[in-house]
């Protein structure tokens, strides 16, 4: 009986694949049902028709689908996909579409407009590929990947790849590329990469971008490029990186991270980007000896953007200086030392007079020291003392370029401060205190 029902079934097809032989050049079905390529409804020449429902046992092979293809392993439309496609292993857009031709058959093709596009859905098990653009979306376990542009949806398990630009989202596990650049969002678990501009976010392990736009660009344009990583790494940067490792070449953008590497812009009249870090590579702001009312000795070195150094219209040079700080000589207890980090923003005068020119500043912003008790040992609890400080300072000499005078006020803030640094203030270890305190010392800048 079954043996007697599965002979119908193949007639049926062969009866289809002699009896529907197209007689037209791009003929349409309504429904297509198939075992096999060359066994179904459609005969021996498939890849000529059209269909609007297509359902395929093992593989599909099409001209073109317009509403629905599922398949238990995979579908094949040459020119076009549209609606929902649906298959156990890949869908596939675009192959065969320059089967048998020469390459200036190929050329003339491409020429007069020819797209194999993608507008709806596609998902499958392994892989997604359409040739030239996707207009929709792409979900798939594996891989997906477009030739042309992306204007939509790609979600993989392993990687989304994009030949030109994206105007949209990938989500993957390991991997996004869109080469010619991101419009939109790109999420991965370990790599995001665009080889143009990223007028959007990349989130992931690894990031990188040919360039990134922001208020500071030269030609500002609405969107912002936004790296969120453990390494982001950008030739040219007027947006924002967040991570351990942030790396740009010119910089007039804003960095936030462990580690930051960068250049100075060149563009005249354009302003420098921020460093917010406890490592910025690109550019020395100054170093620092002086003594206040807890140590006798304090060194700073402090790293940073001159933000406005070319600018030739502004009265004043404004920087974003982060300084690393450490403090020994403590006036009341021996063995005391801190170790801190300080974020200030500085303001220096600007005159065309002759030696003149940065001979004073006026300093702000605020610090973060960690008190260790016990000589050569670092405290692994917290023991900080919160500072906000104001300083000013000026040159010894107007020819005397670089070396500087200042002093300054703090107001302080600790609390539960530890062991024989509680001391200080006479008061119980989880106490709470303000102080009034000051700094005077030297400066090279």
């Amino acid at each position: 009986m079954h043996r007697t029902r599965w002979l119908v079934w193949l007639a049926f097809f062969v009866a289809g694949g002699v009896l529907g032989q197209p007689v037209k050049t791009n003929p349409e079905r309504v429904v297509q049902v198939s075992l096999v390529p060359g066994i179904g409804t459609n005969g021996f020449h498939p890849g000529t028709y059209t269909n609007f429902f297509s359902v395929n046992f093992t593989s599909g092979f099409s001209n073109a689908n317009r509403i629905f293809e599922v398949a238990t392993i995979s579908n094949l439309n040459v020119s076009e996909t549209r609606g929902f496609q649906l298959a156990g292993v890949a869908n596939l857009t675009g192959s065969n579409a320059f089967a048998a031709l020469l390459p200036k058959e190929i050329d003339k093709k491409i020429n007069g407009g020819f797209e194999a596009n993608l507008h709806g859905w596609q998902l499958a098990g392994l892989t997604n590929v359409v040739l030239n653009n996707v207009f929709g979306a792409q979900w798939t376990g594996g891989v997906n990947q477009a030739g042309g542009a992306l204007f939509g949806w790609q979600l993989a398990g392993l990687g989304n790849t994009v030949h030109k630009y994206t105007f949209g989202v990938q989500l993957a596990g390991l991997w996004n590329t869109s080469r010619a650049s991101m419009d939109g969002v790109q999420v991965a678990g370990v790599m995001n990469v665009t080889h143009g501009g990223l007028f959007g976010l990349q989130l992931g392990a690894y990031n990188h971008a040919e360039f990134t736009t922001g208020v500071h660009a030269v030609d500002v344009s609405g969107a912002w490029g936004v790296q969120i990583g453990l390494i982001n790494r950008v030739a040219r940067l007027n947006g924002f990186q967040f991570g351990l490792v942030n790396i740009a070449g010119p910089s007039q953008g804003t960095q936030v991270g462990l580690i930051n590497i960068y250049q100075r812009g060149k563009n005249a009249n354009t302003k420098d980007g921020t460093a917010i870090g406890l490592v910025n590579v690109g550019e020395f702001r100054y170093l620092a000896v002086y003594a206040d009312e807890l140590f006798a000795f304090n060194y700073e070195v402090a790293t940073g953007n001159r933000k406005n150094g070319r600018v030739t219209s502004d009265a004043q040079t404004r920087s974003m200086e982060n300084a690393l700080i450490y403090s020994r000589g403590n006036w009341h207890t021996d063995g005391v030392w801190a170790v801190g980090y300080g974020l200030k923003k500085t303001i220096w005068n600007r005159t065309t007079a002759p030696g003149r020119s940065e001979y004073r500043f006026l300093g702000m912003g605020a610090e973060v020291l960690q008190v260790n008790t016990e000589r050569g040992k670092f405290l692994r609890d917290w023991n900080l003392i919160t500072r906000w400080k104001v300083q000013a300072g000026t040159r010894l000499h107007p020819r005397l370029f670089g070396v500087y005078v200042f002093g300054g006020a703090t107001l302080n803030y600790a609390s539960g401060l530890q062991g024989n640094a509680a001391d200080r203030f006479e008061k119980r270890s989880d106490a709470s205190v303000f102080w009034p305190g000051f700094s005077a010392g030297v400066l090279l800048h």
